[in-house]
């Protein structure tokens, strides 16, 4: 520290001056350990800056190298040719091809009844099924019948008459008019007898008819769908006492859409294969035969009808025995083959994918996704008529995200299968 020259006169004064200005002892040390403190951590952070500037001007830099795809793993199956027609499937009600009511045309009390008359019974055709009490219809014809034989005796005696009239006239000394000769000859008693005659005979058949109508008979064999008659029932004539459906032949009420009318021939008798999933053995199957088109639709879903025609529905025959039985009312399915279409591709449904497009693996193993025509669209299958050709690879895998030209693998297995196929065919072709 300097010192300070102060003249003697002003030394009094100035020393104080002096004490003032001077700093205390410690005071300066504690300046010098706060400036030491700030500037070592200063000096550190400075050069780690400088440390961290050279590290990262320093540094290597890392390249950016492309991603390689890698082909996602699908299964495909093969697109086979259509060898027939689409595949229709639908469902139809049993129902009966004749039904009759049994309507008696005459009255009476029921003296007698068949044991197969009861719902669910069969019935053989001529088969007596109701008798009636006839004891007056046979009264009225044992009456016309003697009634005919008083006629035919009074004709007998006219006859007689008549022939007596003939020798009288011989012997008449003048010729008769034509008009006499008749009223002499008794043709118009003759002619009344005669009619009497046909008027009895006719009441004979009637009484004869009304005594056929206490009896009854099927008219075919039947099977009895309901009846309502016991032993000692007064029926009247018009009632309704038991209802019978023809035993020969059912009718199953197919439902069909009416687009499915284009690929079944309604008029050459088309057979269709019926089954009840369920309820009969597994294999076992009805055939019928489309018997014709009903003409409207029905209400309930707008559906067109068609009537297929089954023979022996209760499986009587001996071509039929084993074979299920059709029950009235039961649903079938019945199952048949339409019309077959030229260059066809047949695939599974859910390969089709949304507006009538396929994923093709093509040649590259890439994807392709095309355009199809579908000419037929069924339960589980589709007939292809244009975009695509058999032996193509359809992709059967769902991805999440397709893209054209995505590269595609297959499994090991599907590889060899495929490697395998290629190589036989390249020997078969070479043979």
């Amino acid at each position: 520290m300097t010192a300070k020259v102060i003249p003697v006169e002003d030394r009094g004064r100035d020393r104080v001056e002096e004490v003032q200005e001077a700093p205390p002892p410690g005071l300066l040390r504690r300046v010098v350990v706060l400036i030491l403190k700030a500037a070592v951590p200063l000096a550190l952070l400075v050069g780690a800056g400088l440390l961290a500037r050279e590290l990262f001007m320093t540094a290597p830099i890392a390249e950016r190298e492309a991603r390689p795809r890698v082909p996602r793993l699908v299964e495909v199956v093969e697109a086979r040719p259509a060898t027939q027609g689409p595949r229709i499937e639908a469902w139809g009600e049993v129902a009966a091809a004749r039904t009759l009511v049994l309507r008696p045309e005459a009255g009476g009390t029921i003296m007698a009844l068949s044991d197969n008359l009861t719902p669910g019974g069969l019935v053989r055709e001529g088969e007596e099924l109701v008798r009636l009490d006839d004891r007056e219809q046979r009264l009225l014809v044992a009456q016309a019948e003697a009634e005919i034989r008083q006629i035919d005796a009074r004709i007998s005696i006219e006859q007689g008459q008549q022939e007596r009239a003939k020798r009288d006239i011989e012997r008449l000394p003048r010729q008769l008019t034509d008009a006499q000769r008749l009223l002499v000859l008794r043709a118009p008693q003759m002619a009344e007898l005669r009619a009497e005659l046909a008027a009895a005979e006719a009441a004979r058949e009637r009484a004869l008819v009304d005594l056929s109508h206490m009896v009854i008979r099927a008219p075919f064999d039947a099977l009895v769908l309901d009846e309502e008659v016991a032993l000692g029932t007064m029926l009247t004539a018009g009632s309704a006492p038991a209802t019978l459906v023809a035993a020969d032949r059912f009718h199953v009420q197919v439902a069909v859409p009416v687009s499915a009318l284009d690929w079944i021939d309604t008029s050459a008798g088309q057979v269709l294969r019926l089954t009840q999933p369920g309820v009969w053995p597994d294999g076992a199957f009805r055939e019928g035969r489309v018997e014709r088109l009903t003409a409207g639709l029905s209400e309930a879903g707008r559906m067109a009808e068609l009537v297929v025609a089954v023979d022996d529905p209760l499986s009587r025959l001996p071509q039929n025995r084993g074979k299920p039985r059709l029950l009235l009312g039961s649903f079938l399915k019945a199952v048949g083959e339409g019309r077959q279409v030229e260059n066809a591709v047949v695939l599974d449904r859910a390969y089709l994918r949304d507006h009538d497009k396929v994923w093709v693996m093509a040649k590259q193993d890439e994807l392709e996704i095309r355009k199809v025509e579908v000419a037929w669209r069924g339960a589980s299958e589709v007939l292809i008529s244009g975009g695509l050709a058999p032996g193509e690879r359809i992709v059967t895998t769902s991805l999440a995200i397709v893209a054209p030209g995505m590269k595609l693998r297959l499994g090991e297995a599907a590889a060899i299968d495929a490697t395998g196929a290629e190589a036989t065919s390249a020997g078969g072709s070479g043979g």
